[in-house]
């Protein structure tokens, strides 16, 4: 039982590096075997489709929650973390995209929001494989997260010069002025709001943003202004 002995409450430190990145790591790892769950899921047979129906909403319903207690965990983690040890190679646009929205496509699936790729099969950047997937998992995310019910989103990719630039573009809630020169900004607090309860994830963005340039590149976000969507954009050098 606790006892409140009149004195206020501290407040918590943060972990050390060493064991931030470890639970960090951890985080991203669970959530990903939650994902790979609700694929193998919604792939099961339908023997009796009204208990099937029935289990699927009990199993979604336990997955969203603990969905949202281990993104929960990634915001909760306010420290600075290095971007770890980086492995440069030429690595496919479509195959990071493919992997990418394979590990998604459950947040659409769920809010109905339609996903188009157009990637052209030649195109092919020089960076390190798991930092460039899961950065682009983050920008869908980030996507679905920020979009009603129903809404586009579009990933496309070119190239220009010695850059590819891989953009994924949402018909969401939008950043105004203010938020869009704070949206790479670690724990910034922004107006916009995830549009159904989903954990905000800011730091993931900041986070990203790191990896990019850690990669040799840039992420930049542009945004029309509050209701007119955004698109963020991942520019690394081409192989």
């Amino acid at each position: 039982m606790a006892v409140d002995d009149g004195r206020p409450d501290l407040p918590l430190k943060p972990a050390d590096t060493p064991q931030a990145d470890r639970l960090h790591r951890f985080a991203h790892d669970l959530r990903n075997r939650l994902a790979g769950m609700q694929e193998v899921m919604r792939m099961l047979p339908a023997d009796d489709p009204a208990q099937d129906d029935e289990l699927r909403g009990f199993f979604e319903g336990q997955f969203f929650h603990a969905l949202r207690t281990v993104e929960g965990l990634l915001d909760d983690l306010q420290v600075e973390r290095g971007t770890g040890p980086l492995e440069p190679t030429t690595c496919p646009v479509g195959d990071l995209v493919e992997q990418a929205v394979s590990d998604q496509r459950y947040r659409f699936e769920r809010k109905g929001q339609p996903l188009t790729v157009q990637v052209p099969s030649d195109l092919s950047v020089l960076g390190d494989r798991d930092h460039a997937i899961r950065l682009l998992q983050a920008l869908l995310s980030n996507a679905s997260k920020f979009s009603p019910q129903g809404a586009a989103v579009q990933v496309c990719a070119a190239r220009q010069g010695d850059r590819v630039h891989i953009t994924v573009a949402d018909q969401g809630v939008g950043l105004s002025p203010d938020d869009l020169d704070q949206v790479f900004v670690r724990y910034a607090v922004l107006g916009s709001r995830s549009t159904d309860g989903e954990a905000q994830g800011r730091s993931t963005l900041a986070r990203a943003s790191q990896w990019a340039v850690a990669m040799g590149g840039t992420l930049t976000a542009a945004s029309s202004g509050t209701g007119k969507g955004a698109s963020f954009t991942l520019s690394l050098p081409a192989a």
